[in-house]
């Protein structure tokens, strides 16, 4: 299976405090009418975190269940220690995955480089799917060395990565590696997704393609007709919208969701919806990037 295109990173809905599967695959649904190539579960976006393992089997259950067999699904399975890891990759494989995200573990190993390879080569070499690396310094504090990416890439069970930098220059590296091994790279910057696509990444796996969907396709299109003025507008109205509400995180994803007919449920505590003054800048701005997107159809 090729994995390329643009990719949600996945809300997982809640509903009364549980994960709801039928929510999850009437998202899915949507997403697929939007065009969208494959499917992110239980990213940053998908509040993993917070999942008990019954509730993970059940959402990747119902999410495969949903996506056809010409989408893939990648679901997200890093955690601190490579022994959760691997079971996390082990209940992935029984039920459904096609790949894996693995993000950097940092609690105890946070720029510890020898660490991290011990990490991803022990998966590596027990994994029943293959392994994307995931380099998510917002949240994690660290970013993977391009240089120990480039050498994890020679192993065939490591077949890309997310990187989530928002650091064009890392991306231009990577692609480089693209070029040269079996890896792929996908943006995950929803601000670099044009510059990203234009140099030859292989996709964008990002949360707003959770709300704006149609647009990431069209520019995903317009990149691959060659029609560049097109792609540098729908970027354009993309990073304005991030700039307005990118700050709000899940929140803000979720309640604009709400607002498209989309059943994202509420945010998990310690997170907690927007409050209605803040709901409505973040759906006004949703609509301001949805009128540019619509201006240049």
């Amino acid at each position: 299976m090729r994995f390329e295109g643009i990719v949600p990173a996945c809300v997982t809905p809640f509903v009364e405090g549980q994960a709801a599967p039928k929510a999850m695959q009437a998202n899915i649904a949507k997403w697929l009418q939007a065009g969208v190539h494959g499917f992110l579960v239980f990213g940053s976006t998908g509040e993993f975190m917070y999942l008990q393992e019954g509730e993970r089997r059940e959402i990747l259950r119902a999410a495969r269940e949903a996506i056809p067999s010409d989408r893939f699904l990648l679901a997200g399975c890093g955690a601190e220690s490579t022994q959760q890891t691997l079971q996390n990759l082990e209940w992935a494989a029984e039920d459904g995955a096609d790949a894996a995200l693995v993000v950097t573990p940092v609690y105890y190993t946070r720029g510890n480089a020898d660490a991290q390879r011990r990490h991803f080569l022990t998966l590596a070499e027990n994994t029943p799917i293959p392994i994307l690396l995931y380099t998510v310094p917002a949240f994690t504090a660290y970013d993977l060395p391009v240089s120990l990416i480039e050498e994890l890439a020679d192993h065939p069970n490591i077949i890309g990565i997310k990187d989530s930098s928002g650091d064009l220059k890392r991306i231009v590296l990577q692609i480089r590696i693209q070029e040269e091994k079996h890896f792929t790279l996908f943006a995950g910057s929803p601000n670099l997704t044009y510059p990203a696509l234009i140099m030859g990444a292989a996709g964008s796996i990002t949360a707003f393609a959770n709300i704006v969907p149609e647009m990431f396709v069209s520019l995903w299109q317009a990149v691959r007709k060659q029609d560049l003025t097109r792609a540098a507008a729908l970027q354009r109205a993309i990073t304005e919208l991030h700039g307005r509400i990118g700050g709000l995180g899940i929140p803000a994803i979720k309640a604009i969701l709400e607002h498209r007919g989309y059943e994202p449920g509420e945010p998990r505590l310690p997170l907690a919806p927007l409050d209605e003054e803040t709901r409505t800048r973040a759906i006004a701005a949703w609509r301001q990037a949805m009128g540019i997107c619509e201006w240049w159809e």
